[in-house]
């Protein structure tokens, strides 16, 4: 035992000299392991506390950079909200259609249509107005279509007049007139246009300007000061969650002041006053929750750590989901909604920057400009979502034929602009255009319904037909135009022929308007007979332009450019009151008078005719209007009040060329004519077939059961004539019995 004991104390002894031994070794053992937590604890926890605090400083850091990136993110993307609104504007402020119906010849019915209607339809603004030159304001209407009058009065009272007053000066300094006096506008549109954040009724709003300009011009202007389209965009709950559609953010709230919980940004007027801000609570809020945790961090260090990658691996995806969001927006703002198309601005920046590429000079490019035919009979018939039905179906198969690829933009409601490459023309026409062309005209079917997918198109080459992106464009619409006016659903060329027509047209254009001022029209007249006695009971006033230098012009030629030029109401006044001036002359017989759907839907047309009666002492039952039956699917309600105005004036209602458009019973029934004329294509097939004869019989009889006397025009046979007699048609006209002649070559003094 004693032997066991000493190798134990030898053992765990140290010898330090040559006499001493230390045997306290377990001791030291014993004191380091309780000594150590002592030194342990407070190294791990400032360890712990170093990488907590570089943790939550790069936390706390890469949050701030978040909150800043949603900041700038924002701020952009609401300021690309307001160009888009600017954009959106431009496409109803922009046009030829809007210069000749609110400046060139006003139309009360068209400006509210179009700025009431069809504006608020597409991009919906709380309140739209129109000012003139004056800045008297012409037009006013809410959303709802209540007048929106106080409101105008408002903002043009306030600061932004001071915009709409820059936007007069610039559009004044853009025009120019030429040597022979005619007047364009050489500016640019971006200084036509003003947007301001405004107070409108106790709400924040955006205020949008817009002068109204031709495009593509070539249309007669007035050197004077613009008329200016005004749309208010309320900042109210349903705008900011349309916002929200394409912002990076969950929640968005308008505040006086930011909350501290909330970032934002601030929303100022033109003369940098704050009048509220934006606000949201930011994506990541990690720093929040680690402050709250502290705690449980000194309890649970897996817990911490966890929580940090959590908020870390939260704070990149934020990230990347902002990066995502900022790219949508991005392209959103520059792409058409509904389509997925390139917008105009888009378009015009990417297809003129295609063809400065070397590609296109060397292989040259083609534009093809698309136009739905029907748009606006399908929305009349079948609704407007059938009509954005068929856009989209529209769409859909311009990119299936074309690929994803393709550059293609939407630049009106029923325009596509179409950019290839290579030189397309009739020799070098590729198959995959000549498929989509042939798919495009096919119908769509909506709700168990097919509806007509008719289109035309134009197209035009670079740098063939221009060098510029906006002249090749000009250029493709020039050729659109020619395509609808032979007969659409096709597509033509661009060439040299159809500017020179062009310019022609324009010129007869400013033709015309001087015929107007110096007298160059005048009326031939027709006979209309009773078919058993042969005596002119009517005659038919029939337009003539007998010009200075080319003599006669036929009606054909130049109505259609009167249309276009929308001198039709004008035209049509002169016609009338020249009509029943004559016709106040003869003893008996009557006039019949052509009227045009813009002359009829002119505000006011039934007191004109009454003070034009009253005026040359025309009994009303000796006066008949003339309606083309195309006519009736437009304005149904104010069609039938003028309807109904004219018949309690007893002035007599036929329908022309009845069968021949898009008419059926129920107009009949609707409208209540009081004659039916049989069209000349009718009458010149009868006796060449039974059905044909037939066909005739039945249109009489329609109009026997209506109740409506009939009269069968291009009568040139006796046949005919025999024939229409013995079925019972009542009134004949046509080369068997005159040709129109002036009125002093006929005598219609005692007819009757």
């Amino acid at each position: 035992m004693s032997n066991i004991h000493n190798k134990s104390d030898v053992s765990d002894g140290v010898d330090f000299g040559k006499n001493q031994k230390y045997t306290g070794k377990r001791r030291i053992g014993i004191n380091t392991m309780f000594a150590a937590p002592a030194v342990i604890v407070p190294v791990l926890f400032s360890i712990v506390l170093i990488v907590f605090g570089a943790v939550f400083a790069k936390v706390w850091i890469a949050e701030r950079e978040t909150a800043q990136r949603e900041v700038t993110a924002v701020e952009r993307i609401f300021d690309s909200h307001r160009q888009s609104l600017i954009d959106e504007m431009e496409r109803y402020a922009a046009s030829n259609a809007a210069y000749i119906n609110t400046v060139s010849t006003p139309d009360n019915l068209w400006i509210e249509n179009r700025f009431g209607v069809d504006m608020v339809g597409d991009f919906s603004p709380d309140y739209s107005a129109v000012i003139d030159q004056n800045e008297k304001l012409i037009f006013a209407s809410d959303h709802a279509g209540t007048s929106g009058k106080p409101v105008a009065e408002t903002v043009l009272k306030g600061s932004f007049e001071g915009s709409i007053q820059t936007i007069r000066k610039a559009y004044l300094n853009g025009l120019v007139t030429d040597e022979a006096g005619q007047v364009s506008f050489t500016g640019q549109f971006a200084d036509l246009t003003a947007m301001d954040i405004l107070s409108v009724n106790e709400a924040l709003s955006l205020v949008a300007a817009f002068a109204i300009v031709p495009d593509p011009g070539g249309i007669p202007m007035v050197s004077q000061a613009p008329h200016i389209l005004i749309s208010v965009f309320e900042l109210n709950k349903q705008h900011l969650e349309g916002l929200l559609s394409i912002l990076p953010v969950e929640r968005l709230e308008l505040v006086r002041d930011v909350p501290d919980n909330m970032i934002g940004i601030p929303l100022k007027n033109s003369a940098g006053t704050t009048l509220g801000h934006l606000a949201w609570h930011p994506i990541s809020q990690a720093t929040a929750i680690i402050v709250s945790s502290i705690p449980v961090l000194f309890l649970s260090l897996g817990a911490i750590l966890v929580l940090v990658l959590a908020a870390l691996r939260r704070i990149t995806k934020a990230k990347q989901d902002l990066a995502v969001q900022e790219q949508e927006a991005r392209k959103a703002a520059c792409h058409d909604s509904m389509t997925g198309f390139s917008s105009r601005a888009h378009f015009y920046k990417q297809a003129g920057q295609h063809i400065t590429s070397d590609s296109a000079r060397k292989n040259g490019a083609s534009l093809i400009y698309l136009d739905l035919d029907n748009l606006k009979e399908v929305n009349d018939i079948h609704g407007h979502m059938a009509g954005d039905w068929l856009i989209m179906s529209q769409a859909l198969r311009i990119r299936k034929a074309l690929g994803p690829d393709a550059l293609v933009g939407r630049v009106g409601g029923d325009e596509f602009v179409i950019l290839v490459e290579g030189r397309v023309s009739n020799q070098h026409f590729p198959e995959h255009l000549r498929q989509l062309f042939e798919t495009l005209i096919e119908p769509v079917e909506f709700e168990g319904r097919l509806i007509d997918a008719s289109c035309s198109a134009g197209v035009a080459r670079f740098p063939d037909h221009g060098r510029e992106i906006l002249d090749v464009i000009r250029s493709a619409d020039v050729a659109l135009q020619r395509c609808k006016s032979e007969g659409k659903r096709s597509y033509r060329f661009f060439d040299d022929k159809m500017d020179q027509a062009r310019r022609e047209r324009r010129q007869m254009r400013c033709e015309l308007v001087a015929a107007l001022e110096e007298n160059q029209f005048e009326l031939f007249y027709q006979s209309i007979v009773a078919s058993q006695t042969g005596r002119a009971t009517h005659a038919e006033a029939l337009l003539r332009w007998r010009h200075p230098e080319r003599g006669l012009v036929s009606p054909a030629e130049f109505l259609p450019v009167a249309q276009e030029a929308g001198l039709m109401p004008e035209i049509g006044s002169w016609v009338l009151e020249r009509a029943i001036l004559d016709a106040s002359s003869w003893e008996n017989a009557g006039v019949s008078v052509n009227v045009s759907s813009s002359q009829l839907q002119k505000e006011g047309f039934a007191e004109q005719v009454a003070d034009l009666l009253m005026q040359y002492g025309l009994p009303a039952d000796r006066l008949l209007l003339e309606i083309t039956e195309d006519l009736m699917l437009e304005e149904d309600r104010r069609t039938q009040k003028i309807f109904s105005d004219l018949q309690e004036l007893n002035v007599g209602l036929a329908i022309d060329d009845f069968g021949t458009g898009y008419s059926s019973l129920s107009y009949l029934h609707k409208y209540r004519f009081n004659t039916m004329k049989i069209d000349r294509s009718f009458v010149a097939r009868i006796g060449i077939s039974s059905e044909d004869d037939m066909l005739v019989h039945t249109l009489l009889s329609i109009a026997k059961v209506m109740g409506m006397q009939t009269i069968g025009e291009g009568v040139e046979t006796g046949e005919q004539r025999d024939f229409l007699v013995s079925a019972g048609c009542e009134y004949l006209q046509g080369y068997l019995f005159d040709r129109p002649a002036p009125l002093s070559m006929i005598d219609l003094k005692r007819a009757g």
